[in-house]
């Protein structure tokens, strides 16, 4: 049975977005965007948070998309297993081609990349880091997504979440594609206004945490004006 929320807060309406990237052009412009400001300073708050001497040996990338966040994260762990999983055909073979050239040859680890649907994905064994960078916003029922992360992780699992947040009016929406995306192809301009309209806010977030009981696992925080993450808190 599906799950619904219903957020009663006084903003903006959610306005959800397709589900997967599949049209080339826009996986094309998508993967030649610009993400090197906000994606190396998202990456900087996922290292500030991991435990001391952290070193997973299975890491999950949910929703890998093109790989530019992928990439980071495997050069941080390149000794590490790695699952990269996305329901885009188009993103899979384009985070395949980016990760391979960083591979060397004789490598003992092992790298998937899965062509699947979050709601499909069942794991063989749980992951040590769980990690995901603007997926949820694309999900039409959230709860699918934490239902997956849920069947990923074991109990000292490091799990990292990151996403857009929704503003409060169109015209705030409007004015964020302004200043973050004016210089990107047009495509792109209407791709991350859309996804502004699409993503959920923190209130939202923090409902859909309670409501799968992993609000007393994982702290939230909104870290920049379009970005929120999600992690584990570390156990004493």
């Amino acid at each position: 049975m599906k799950r619904s929320v219903n957020f009663s807060f006084h903003h903006m309406i959610r306005i959800p977005e397709p589900e997967l990237m599949e049209d080339l052009i826009q996986v094309e412009s998508y993967a030649k965007a610009d993400f090197e400001t906000a994606h190396s300073f998202l990456i900087r708050k996922f290292q500030d948070r991991l435990p001391q001497r952290f070193a997973p040996e299975s890491i999950l990338d949910l929703g890998c998309g093109p790989g530019d966040m992928s990439s980071r994260l495997y050069s941080q762990f390149p000794m590490a297993n790695f699952t990269f999983l996305d329901g885009s055909e188009f993103m899979i073979d384009l985070c395949k081609k980016r990760i391979e050239t960083m591979v060397p040859k004789k490598r003992n680890n092992k790298i998937d990349f899965k062509k699947e649907l979050i709601q499909d994905f069942v794991p063989e064994s749980p992951y040590d880091l769980v990690f995901s960078n603007s997926l949820l916003h694309h999900l039409q029922d959230p709860f699918e997504f934490w239902a997956a992360v849920q069947r990923s992780i074991h109990q000292d699992s490091f799990i990292f979440i990151s996403d857009l947040m929704r503003p409060d009016s169109f015209f705030s929406a409007s004015q964020l594609t302004k200043r973050y995306a004016n210089e990107e192809f047009e495509i792109l301009k209407k791709d991350f206004y859309n996804s502004l309209l699409a993503a959920y806010r923190i209130e939202e977030v923090k409902e859909m945490l309670e409501i799968v009981r992993l609000d007393t696992k994982m702290n939230l925080e909104p870290i920049s004006d379009r970005h929120w993450i999600c992690y584990s808190k570390q156990r004493n």
